[in-house]
Formats: C-alpha cells, structure tokens, sequence
C-alpha cells in the first residue's frame, strides 16, 4: 500500500471509527448513515479531495467493525450524492462533482412556503426568530403520531397502488369515506361528486380553471387567500374584492358586485376565515345562497378551517345541495400540511369537468398519500387529537387576544381559529413596522398582501399558534405611540 493511502486510511480511522455511533440512543442514526455523514463532511470541507482512492469496501468495514454489505450501502448513499465515484475494477474516488457541491453548499434553511411565501422567501431564514404571520400550526400540534403509525400500516399492505397513476377522482376509499363524513356535516353526495386533490390549493387552481376566463371579473372575500388572488391574476381574471365583516361577506356589496359587473363566480373562505378569523353566520350564509340563485352565480366555498371550529356550522354547501356550491376540503391545518391532501365536492357535471382537468394538468393525484390519510382517518384517535387542537387553538386565541388588547392593539373582529386581523398601536405606517420588526427577528404578514388589489391597510395577520409570544408582545409595547 502506497503511502498516500496509507495516510488516507489513517485520516478515515480517526475521522470515523474513533467515533462510534452511541447505539443506546433511541434517535442515534444508524451506522450507515453515521459513516456516510462523517465522510461527506470530509469530502466537502477538502479534507478529502477530488480523485483521492477511498478505502475498499472491505477495509472500510474493518475500519468501521461493519459488516461489507453496511459498507457497501455506505458508498452506494454517497455515489447517489455525487460525492463518490465508483470505477469498475479500480474502486471508489472523490467524485469531480463534490467541488461543486462545495462551492454551492446552501446558505441556510430554505423559506417555508405559505400564502406569505413571497415576501418570507427575500429574509434571511436564519435570523428568524418568530414567524407571526404565517399560516401553519406548529409541528407539535400537527398529528405526527398518527402520521407514523399510518406509514407503517400502510407499509405492510400490497403495493398494488404503488404501481399506477390512478383515477383522476383519486383514491376511490378515500372518496367513500368522504362521503359518510360529509352526510355527517349535512352535505349529501356521492363518490363520483368528488375529486380528490394535492391539497386545497391544488382544488382552488381547478376550480379557477373550470369556472373563469381571462378578461372575466370574479368576486372573492375582502381580504382573501392571497395565493388565490394570484391564482386569478396569472389566469388573466381581475378579483373584486367583497368586504369582509363580523358575520362573514357583506351580502349588500356581494349584490351590488354581482349587478354591476356580471360576476358570474365567488369565492368565499366561510369558517375561521383566512384572515380575519370570522365565521359566516347562518343569516348570511342564507342571503348569499339567494343571491345566487337569482343572479346565476356559482360560490367556491374554501372550507379548509371547519375541523378547527368546535362546533361546525352550517356550511354553504349542506344549505345549498351543491346545486350552486363548490365545496373545498383538506386535511392539512390538521394532519400534516406535507401530506398535501384535499379535495372538492360538487355536482356530478362540475365534478367531472374538475377531475378531467386535474387529468390534463397532473394526471392524478397520489394514492399513496391518499391511503396514508384514510389510515389515520379510520385509525381510531384522529377525533381525539382534533378535540385537543381546538382546545389548544382555543385557548392560545384567547391569551393572544387579551394580550393584543393590554398592549395597545386593535383587533379589528373577535373570531376565533388560527388567525387575528388586527392594528399595531403606532404611527408607523406598515412596511416601517415590517422592518423594524425584521431587525428584531420577527416576520410580520402585512395587510396589503390579503387585499384583491393590494390595497393599502394597517392591518396585518397574526397567527395565534405562534404570537403567543413575549418577543412579539413585548415589540407591540415597544412600538412608538
């Protein structure tokens, strides 16, 4: 052996096998990735550089006291990564590639993606330190338990749905199940008058494709989902906003909207709404219906927050039959926002108009994910977990309500579920509050961007999972009068 692989192997020993993995830990990596991530370290920080000769597959077990197949998985990881290359009869090297993996290392964690994703993604991640305005539930609250046994469960079935696309529909027990929930919530329909989707999104960008044309003029709530805003915008479509009060749309405006502009379209967020936290009262919900079918107009009802109400209120949809009403579902506020599962209900024509174009831009959706979501719906302790998450949601809404008011700041409805709309007490205008609340590591949501025409407010979202803070109560405090 050459002495330059013997230094090489010296530098493995020490840098790998006088560190063994502490296996009595119950989250310590296995020994693979162990030897993988010590190596990968040393390949990117130069320590091992490109066309050096790596140990053999047998001296690297022996170094590692692994067996040859670990070892051999060892290299297989790091060959997939690009680090290594394996040459026929020769061995395995430092890769070419693993300099420009170096060279282009990532800078930090990358911008979660929310409706507030645009203006997240331009702010250094690192010096995050309270994401105020964002529109998910922490980790902790999310149903990981149910997730893990769900994988495992469907791990052991036949893998029969693993091996095709699938119906455009989605998962035919998923939509059966559906069903029976649904009946349970008023709402009738059967399997074939639901689509499943890639999460609600994925339901409101069929629905903007089935329903508008470029040119058109579609009302939605003021303010709104601002990734649907831009759903509309890029589609060529001009959103009108509908102003938003205590009780939900104002039926007056709606009226006036629909007569002066033909709208024929309206999208409507009606539990716990996004984001003002309101809840379309069964009056209202009555006035729009008859606004509908006297003006000819079709409502998206975006229902994504109804599992968070306690008591679930009378929906559009279970009023209507779904003769005029779209209604979208999902189970990422509650689950696992990954897992990206929804779904729509409409009448049989609209539903296959909806699936058909969900055909045309992806085919389908994944059944695997699918069966991972009916194995926790139908597991037994999802009704449990989602009992606990309204307590929780419920009483962190109260405390970040009372506290807002204490320090100064104006909640503009008292509502309830994931979201408060609400005033900071100061005479800064709002992108001097962004910024002054940035240089302390807090993000702030802005009004402006839940408005149909990013009209100027001084109101901003706040998410009360994450606001019961001291570090944001104590910026409102500090703010200048």
């Amino acid at each position: 052996m050459s002495e330059s692989a013997l230094e090489l192997v010296g530098r493995l020993r020490a840098a790998v096998y006088d560190r063994p993995v502490n296996q009595t830990d119950p989250g310590a990596q296995t020994r693979v990735a162990s030897i993988a991530t010590s190596l990968r370290s040393r390949v990117l920080s130069g320590e091992l550089s490109q066309g050096d000769h790596m140990p053999s597959v047998r001296e690297l077990a022996r170094l590692n006291g692994v067996s040859a197949f670990t070892a051999a998985r060892v290299y297989d990881l790091l060959v997939a990564e690009g680090l290594v290359d394996a040459r026929r009869g020769s061995g395995y090297f430092v890769s070419d590639s693993a300099r420009v993996l170096k060279g282009h290392a990532p800078a930090g964690p990358e911008a979660l993606a929310d409706s507030i994703w645009s203006l997240r993604r331009d702010y250094d991640s690192r010096l995050v330190r309270l994401d105020a305005g964002c529109g998910w539930l922490p980790a902790g609250w999310l149903f990981g338990d149910g997730v893990r046994t769900a994988l495992k469960k469907v791990a052991r079935r036949p893998a029969a749905y693993v091996g095709r696309y699938g119906s455009p529909y989605g998962l035919r027990s998923l939509r059966r199940y559906l069903v029976t929930r649904l009946a349970q919530c008023e709402i009738d329909c059967s399997e074939d008058q639901i689509v499943l989707t890639q999460g609600a999104s994925q339901a409101l960008e069929l629905c903007v494709g089935t329903l508008t044309h470029p040119g058109d003029a579609v009302l939605v709530d003021d303010p709104c989902y601002p990734h649907l805003l831009e759903m509309l915008r890029r589609r060529g479509v001009r959103p009108v906003g509908v102003p938003r009060t205590a009780s939900g749309p104002d039926v007056q405006a709606l009226q006036a909207s629909v007569s002066r502009l033909n709208a024929r379209v309206f999208f409507t967020n009606t539990t716990f709404h996004n984001p003002t936290g309101t809840t379309t009262s069964p009056q209202v919900a009555h006035e729009i219906l008859m606004t509908a079918r006297a003006r000819d107009l079709t409502i998206v009802e975006d229902d994504i927050f109804a599992e968070l109400a306690p008591e679930r209120p009378s929906s559009l949809a279970s009023l209507d039959a779904l003769q005029r009403v779209i209604y979208i579902g999902s189970f990422s506020k509650t689950i696992a926002p990954n897992l990206r599962v929804g779904f729509i209900a409409a009448s049989g024509v609209l539903a296959e108009q909806l699936a058909s174009l969900k055909s045309v831009l992806a085919l389908s959706s994944s059944e695997l994910t699918e069966q991972i979501v009916l194995s926790i719906l139908t597991g037994g302790r999802h009704r449990t977990h989602l009992e606990a998450l309204r307590r929780r949601l419920a009483n962190n809404y109260a405390q970040v309500f009372r506290r807002f008011a204490g320090a100064g700041a104006t909640v503009e409805f008292r509502g309830g579920g994931l979201f408060l709309w609400a005033r900071l007490p100061t005479r800064l205008s709002p992108p001097e509050i962004v910024q002054l609340a940035k240089s302390r590591g807090i993000l702030l949501a802005p009004g402006h961007m839940f408005r149909p025409e990013s009209q100027a407010t001084d109101h901003f979202r706040f998410n009360v999972a994450y606001a019961h803070d001291e570090l944001l109560y104590g910026f409102i405090k500090s703010l200048p009068p």
